[in-house]
């Protein structure tokens, strides 16, 4: 006990030093000075201008409306029903085998491709002179492209399954780290084996008790993939209708007319799909209430059922969609290479008869927008990276509950309601169309996905490693950079590769905050799809796809290292 007392104190000494208040004041600071702030005072900004009446009178007399709100909301609310329970299948048919662990490791590859290059890829894919028809056309005998229209089609289906494939890994890789922690995974053992002793099946288990604690803790990312598919623009661009345009393209439409007219109109446009997400959000919690009920009788009620068949079916659908995500991915990723490289490729050729490098050099000619990505991206994520480390280490871990609704504030909320307020933030402060500007516009964007990815790891580690160290006459700093940032520096390098592929994959607030006057490759990319150019978007979704996969290649070897050092 007064060894205990005696380290207690020796680590409250530091802790409470006027130093380490000094640069953890400074530190919480400047998070406060570039996210707190800016984002309190975006909303108020944003909602000024949307909440005027000739914005509401244009945008209810505009006949494309009606067509685009319910497009928006049935890609939505489709995307993510099919994200769910794809997700629910999964997890409940593997959650604890090696299938599971090896789907967990592929999770990060598969959410380093982004969004806009693997709407290009799957474009490609499914086309009328894609690669589909062209495997088609080998048993069929097509000399010609078929009449289909799987690519901007009135009904959004493209755009759905774009959506799907991209917030499935995501939904997966959300339940994979809530799963993996330590409580939670004792939990599920001692659950599971008091299942078992009762006589129900895992499969039993996860429907009848599992499901109905774990389903709730998903709510955020839920929440955050609700939200992207209701308010996204740029694959909306890509593979999403034009006649009408969803309701986020058609603000955006709005957003970048000269006319002030046509803004406040788009502001309210952008205000409207956050009503529309709140409504969503009301409904989806009244329906959770009312199904909780029935459900907790159901469990109690001890009918087994037909739960024995229950199991093969489930692994079955975990199977087929498991190997559908993968062969996706890979055909996409594929089909950018080859566009990339492709000269004049005729229909039914199934290989491009002939290479070109012209797409190469044209891609070389824009090697200052590349570098641009690169560098932007990497100091925006190393400064998010800072500023997490100051809030762990200032701020008790208790703190963290009433800043998460904060941070996952750019995530929840539509991106284009948030870019107006920030917009009028930037012209107040002269930073539209700056470098600064538009890397804070990022920095807003980018460190809710560091927080969240480093938190579980940070606030978990064994505080009696700083304390042994402090006991013994160690400097709080020499401990940081000799034992702790050591210890973690796989989950930090995964944090940074994870802040960085959000960074490269931003849109939005590139052409808003940056005015239009600093290119990157998403936005070069989005630009050539939406234009028709598909061999060149390729080459651009192919460069923009490689960045994030370098970055968690790395990643991945700082973990490999970390771990042979421990061996």
């Amino acid at each position: 006990m007064a060894f205990d007392a005696a380290v207690t104190a020796r680590w409250r000494g530091p802790f409470r030093s006027t130093r380490f208040r000094i640069g953890a004041g400074l530190g919480l600071l400047l998070g406060a000075l570039l996210f707190v702030l800016p984002l309190l005072g975006a909303l108020p900004l944003a909602l000024a201008e949307a909440g005027t009446a000739p914005g509401w009178q244009g945008l209810l007399a505009d006949r494309q409306l009606p067509g685009a709100l319910a497009l928006s909301l049935r890609s939505a609310l489709t995307s993510t029903g099919l994200a769910l329970v794809l997700t629910v299948l999964i997890v409940t048919a593997w959650q604890g085998s090696v299938r599971w662990q090896r789907l967990a490791a592929l999770l990060p590859a598969l959410l380093a491709v982004p969004h806009a290059a693997f709407a290009i890829g799957l474009a490609w894919l499914i086309a009328p002179a894609g690669w589909l028809a062209r495997a088609l056309a080998m048993l069929t005998g097509w000399t010609e492209p078929p009449q289909w229209q799987s690519v901007n089609d009135p009904a959004g289906l493209a755009l759905t399954a774009v959506l799907v494939f991209k917030e499935l890994p995501f939904l997966l890789w959300n339940a994979a780290a809530l799963l993996a922690r330590p409580e939670v995974a004792a939990t599920l053992q001692r659950e599971r084996a008091l299942a078992r002793s009762l006589g129900y099946t895992p499969t039993a288990w996860w429907w009848r008790v599992g499901w109905m604690q774990w389903l709730p803790r998903l709510a955020w990312p839920l929440l955050a993939v609700l939200a992207y598919g209701l308010t996204v623009v740029d694959l909306a661009l890509i593979v999403g209708p034009g006649s009408p345009p969803t309701l986020a393209v058609l603000a955006w439409q709005d957003l970048s007319d000269a006319d002030p007219q046509r803004n406040a109109q788009g502001s309210s446009a952008a205000l409207l799909l956050a009503l529309l997400l709140a409504l969503l959000v009301g409904l989806a919690w009244l329906g959770w209430h009312a199904l909780l009920p029935a459900w907790r009788r159901l469990a109690l009620s001890g009918r087994r059922g037909r739960v024995a068949l229950a199991p093969k079916a489930l692994r079955c659908a975990a199977s087929g969609t498991g190997w559908l995500l993968l062969a996706t991915y890979g055909g996409v990723l594929l089909s950018l290479l080859l566009l990339a490289v492709a000269g004049p490729w005729p229909f039914p050729d199934l290989l491009p008869p002939a290479l070109s490098l012209q797409h190469g050099q044209q891609i070389m000619a824009s090697s200052d927008t590349i570098a641009f990505t690169a560098l932007l991206g990497l100091a925006v994520a190393a400064v998010a990276l800072l500023l997490v480390l100051a809030w762990f280490e200032a701020a008790p871990p208790t703190w963290d509950r009433w800043l998460m609704p904060l941070l996952l504030l750019p995530l929840v909320l539509p991106q284009l309601l948030l870019l107006v307020g920030l917009y009028r933030q930037a012209l107040e402060l002269r930073l539209d169309g700056t470098v600064w500007g538009l890397a804070w516009a990022h920095l807003l964007m980018v460190l809710p996905y560091v927080f969240v990815a480093l938190a579980p790891a940070w606030r978990s580690f064994d505080r009696r490693y700083e304390w042994s160290a402090l006991s013994l006459g160690r400097a709080r700093v020499t401990f940081w950079w000799r034992v702790k940032w050591p210890l973690l520096a796989a989950p930090m390098a995964s944090a940074l590769a994870i802040g960085f592929a959000v960074s490269v994959a931003q849109y939005l607030s590139t052409q808003f905050i940056g005015a239009g006057r600093h290119a990157t490759l998403t936005t070069e990319a989005v630009t050539l799809a939406s234009g028709g150019q598909r061999n060149l978007a390729a080459a651009f979704g192919l460069l923009q796809a490689l960045l994030p996969v370098l970055a968690f290649g790395l990643a991945a070897w700082v973990a490999r290292q970390r771990a042979a050092l421990r061996g």
